[in-house]
């Protein structure tokens, strides 16, 4: 069995001399459990930024992709 519960450490004496002759009770071992450890936020490093260079692109290929747009205005 186990059993969870608070009490004063100047009290454990007593309660280990009742367990004893407690015929019911064949062993028993009372622990402190540790307390628990608030965890507080903590703020990441910033991310490196890395500035690579765009590879540039060719104008025939701008103007191609250009070419519709302008015509589609015309066409308005």
């Amino acid at each position: 069995m186990l059993q969870d519960f608070q009490l004063e450490p100047d009290r454990v004496p007593e309660l280990e001399a009742a367990l004893k002759i407690t015929e019911e009770v064949l062993r028993h071992l009372i622990v402190r459990k540790p307390e628990k450890v608030v965890a507080t936020a903590v703020t990441p490093p910033p991310a490196e930024v890395v500035l690579e260079p765009i590879a540039s692109e060719s104008k025939p290929a701008v103007e191609q992709v250009r070419q519709p747009d302008r015509e589609d205005r015309e066409d308005s």
